[in-house]
């Protein structure tokens, strides 16, 4: 018998593909030690380390911006764990449909798609619409059908474009680390979900007066504030956010702060509004109208500002052609401007022109040389022996560089999960160069040092300050929360949340205990079934602005010792014990 939880619906769909067999597992085997979303997902990947596993969290649906869930898989990229984040509405609707994940293991013999209607779970053909990109896709399933939601690949995943992501709706992607390809290697090209029925909590009236104070605390924001006009300043606003370096491709580009002016021209002339995920008020996503086609456009550096800067294009138009191919194919924006960037130091094609497009779709459809930068950065360097700029695993990096930024560059090197943007969104060096007093003041409130605020430092407290904000990651990832949510409310909230929605009560103590058995766990899973040291590339510690070896050891031995790993980040046994994790130590 299944006992009843409030805010899980306490069903996790599996999914074996060679088998062709659907089954139900209960959630409450997960949910007290890992909470949900990536704490769940990295349990049952841990188990299952050739599963592909999507997993909501106990707040899904229940609170504002409570829209998101977790995607999790062996990254072919990295051969390391892979994990990213996804809002929109299909985390919720899968919810209502009655499954707080689904996990997915084997490979079909041919294209398939997995169909959710509530009760009602089938393996369908895909054959008739494996070609499609990312926007046929979903159109072609939810014709005449608007509630319908779709989690699917474009023809990049199909072909095992490592960096290919997954894509939910024409907006949200999952798209760090290259699952897209785990789908497309599974032949797998869709998940269509229809819910009707949801999971209930513990005390509505409770979870009613939470949810106000959490949409207070959102709305009177300082993110909250500057969404409302940036989806028409946000180039001019990156542009100073990268100051006073940007890296190997946008560096000394004389027409920078011209190329951001006409952005924001662009943008004040085609944006028709904005939009959100489900549930969430702060409307992150800017609408833009262009050539006969509306699409939603998130704000921040790793979408359209990267092919402003990183590909030097200074007119908009060919930079949102850029953006709307990388986002119909279900390619991650920042990787593929790396590694198109890349691509123009050996000459193969010419930045801020035409042949953007053009290789791209070489890199689609894996044609010529195409293939080979379709394998990655870090193969495409070792293959021309030209070094490239990468962090961990041979993942390119969510900016074009890292060396300006110290705490960026030690989360590259030690991340478990993905790139630094999983760890570190909204971390105070970041906006240092636009915002000086604002990364001063919450440097010293958290940490007790100002020094953690500057980009350049390698102080022991900035990494102390980088574990606490990766912790919190870990918590809005399990939960089921955005992160920028999450940092603009007080965890005290969010601990009321939890207790209203599922009827556990949690202290902010304990929701950083789960942070650090989740975090554990992540290492752990790595050192058995992964590859590859706690490393960036060699290029990162080259030049004017090279980053200091032995500095960036040195936080590195700092960041095991809070983590309670030994010298080489192997977690120690007492600690693993105390974090309820001994038997896997």
């Amino acid at each position: 018998m299944v006992m009843r939880m409030f805010g899980y619906t306490n069903k996790i769909l599996f999914v074996d593909l060679t088998k062709r067999q659907v089954k139900t597992e209960p959630t409450d085997r997960y949910a007290k030690k890992f909470l949900g979303g990536r704490g769940i997902a990295t349990k049952i990947l841990y188990e299952h380390p050739d599963a592909l596993v999507f997993m909501t969290g106990p707040l899904t649906s229940f609170v504002p911006s409570g829209s998101r869930m977790d995607v999790v898989g062996v990254s072919p990229i990295t051969g390391l764990l892979g994990g990213s984040s996804t809002g929109g509405d299909f985390p919720s609707a899968l919810k209502f449909a009655g499954y707080d994940g689904i996990v997915i293991t084997g490979k079909a013999e041919k294209p398939i798609y997995i169909k959710i209607d509530n009760d009602e779970v089938s393996l369908e053909s895909a054959e008739e619409f494996w070609g499609l990109n990312v926007f046929d896709t979903i159109d072609y399933l939810t014709h005449g059908h608007p509630d319908l939601r779709v989690a699917c690949i474009g023809r990049a995943g199909e072909r095992m474009v490592k960096f290919a992501g997954i894509s939910f709706s024409h907006r949200n992607l999952a798209s760090r680390g290259g699952l897209g390809a785990v789908m497309g290697a599974k032949k797998l090209k869709a998940i269509l979900v229809h819910g009707t029925k949801g999971a209930n909590p513990y005390n509505p009236m409770e979870l009613m007066s939470v949810f106000q104070e959490i949409q207070e605390s959102i709305m009177e924001s300082g993110e909250f504030l500057r969404f409302k006009d940036w989806h028409r300043n946000f180039v001019p606003t990156i542009l100073n956010l990268r100051m006073p370096y940007f890296g190997d491709y946008e560096r000394e580009w004389e027409k920078a702060q011209e190329a951001a002016l006409k952005a924001r021209e662009f943008f004040e002339k085609h944006t028709v509004g904005r939009a959100s995920c489900f549930s969430c008020p702060l409307r992150c996503w800017g609408l833009v109208q262009y050539d006969g086609e509306t699409l939603p456009i998130n704000l921040c550096q790793g979408t359209f500002p990267a092919a402003v800067f990183t590909l030097k294009i200074d007119d908009p138009e060919l930079a949102w052609k850029v953006y709307q191919k990388c986002q119909s194919e279900g390619l991650d924006m920042m990787s593929t401007v790396a590694v198109v960037a890349y691509a123009s130091r050996l000459g193969k094609v010419t930045l801020g022109s035409e042949e953007i497009l053009d290789f791209i779709e070489k890199i689609v459809r894996r044609e010529g040389e195409g293939d080979i930068f379709a394998e990655g950065i870090k193969k495409a360097s070792e293959h021309f022996g030209v070094p490239a700029v990468y962090v961990k695993g041979g993942m390119e990096s969510w900016s074009s560089d890292i060396r300006p930024f110290i705490g960026s560059a030690l989360i590259s090197a030690v991340a478990d999960s993905g790139s630094v943007n999983r760890a570190l969104y909204g971390f105070p060096e970041f906006y240092y160069y636009i915002k000086k007093e604002q990364a001063e003041t919450v440097a010293t409130r958290f940490v007790g040092d100002i020094e953690a605020a500057y980009p350049w430092s390698y102080s022991s407290s900035k990494v102390k300050l980088a574990v606490l904000w990766e912790n919190m990651h870990i918590i809005a990832d399990s939960l089921g929360v955005c992160v920028i949510a999450l940092l603009t409310t007080p965890l005290e909230l969010w601990a009321q949340a939890h207790k209203a929605v599922t009827g556990e009560a949690i202290t902010k103590e304990e929701f950083m205990m789960l942070a650090e058995r989740i975090r554990s766990l992540e290492r752990l899973f790595n050192l058995k079934y992964g590859k590859g040291q706690d490393e960036i590339s060699e290029r990162l510690f080259t030049g004017e602005y090279g980053i200091n070896r032995e500095e960036l050891n040195r936080m590195r031995l700092v960041y095991y010792s809070l983590r309670g790993w030994d010298e080489n980040g192997v977690p120690d046994p007492n600690m693993l014990k105390m974090l309820g994790l001994g038997d896997l130590g």
